[in-house]
């Protein structure tokens, strides 16, 4: 049977007509991070340019997610997004390869990011460890991303692990922690909350650090509070950082806490 005469999976079908839709707030992706199975890996995070959670579902999409977010030109990210069916299977067709199925029924090809620009530009990005890449069955799916895009006269590239600098790795790396960090005094944070831990910081021209161990000593607050607060905040975009500096050399006049969230209902844990 040719993959145009088979039926799409029922499920993709159904989330078709919902997803994949609309822009900024009003996107919601194919693909969320309760919907696959975990191995601690995805993560949901508020979009600065959105204002909604971004679900992730690697930590190197993660990487790549924070990087495009906070780029000047940037206007949207919309992840997960579904590629039409039909184009899906005609790219195959052209390209003999089989479309990727469930059991028999079609699936729908998403690309991992797609970053909307100034002047209604677009990047579409493919996120894969560098290993993957050796892997024929991941290259041809890629292809049809790529074939895909060209159509669309859209930029497409692949992200990998090798795009990171080691200033960004391991800020995500101390950020991973907070997403999985289950003390219920982070994970129960109120915005009002980071935004009163914020005022005793902010401006000062001193290493964040320094700062946040004082102030748990001034507060009586168990140590290490004060600066897991800022970690959990910056993680979750609630706090804007500069990635390209290593955390321990923050400063904390270096941090700018992102307003557009205040309108953020419940703790943190809605976005993480």
């Amino acid at each position: 049977m040719l993959d145009s005469e088979k039926p799409i999976d029922p499920q993709h079908e159904r989330l078709l007509k919902t997803r994949g839709i609309g822009s900024g707030q009003h996107y919601e992706p194919f693909i969320k991070v309760h919907e696959i199975s975990s191995t601690g890996e995805s993560f949901r995070i508020l979009g600065r340019h959105t204002s909604r959670p971004h679900h992730l579902l690697s930590r190197i999409e993660l990487s790549a997610f924070l990087i495009f977010d906070r780029h000047s030109k940037t206007v949207d990210i919309k992840e997960q997004f579904p590629i039409p069916i039909a184009d899906s299977i005609s790219i195959c067709e052209r390209l003999g390869i089989r479309h990727p199925q469930i059991a028999g029924k079609l699936k729908v090809v998403t690309t991992d990011l797609v970053v909307e620009l100034l002047n209604d530009n677009k990047l579409a990005i493919a996120v894969k460890s560098s290993e993957a890449l050796n892997d024929l069955r991941v290259l041809e799916k890629l292809q049809i991303e790529k074939v895909f895009w060209g159509q669309q006269n859209c930029q497409w590239k692949v992200f990998t692990e090798r795009e990171i600098t080691p200033a960004i790795k391991e800020n995500i790396e101390w950020m991973h922690a907070a997403y999985h960090n289950v003390d219920d005094q982070f994970t129960e944070l109120l915005y009002e909350d980071i935004e009163v831990v914020f005022q005793r910081i902010n401006g000062k021209e001193i290493r964040l650090s320094t700062a946040c161990a004082a102030l748990d000593d001034d507060y009586g607050c168990t140590k290490g509070f004060h600066l897991g607060v800022i970690r959990r905040a910056v993680a979750t975009n609630l706090i804007d950082a500069p990635l390209e500096t290593v955390f321990k050399k923050w400063l904390c006049a270096d941090l700018q806490l992102v307003v557009e969230a205040k309108h953020l209902i419940g703790g943190i844990s809605d976005v993480s």
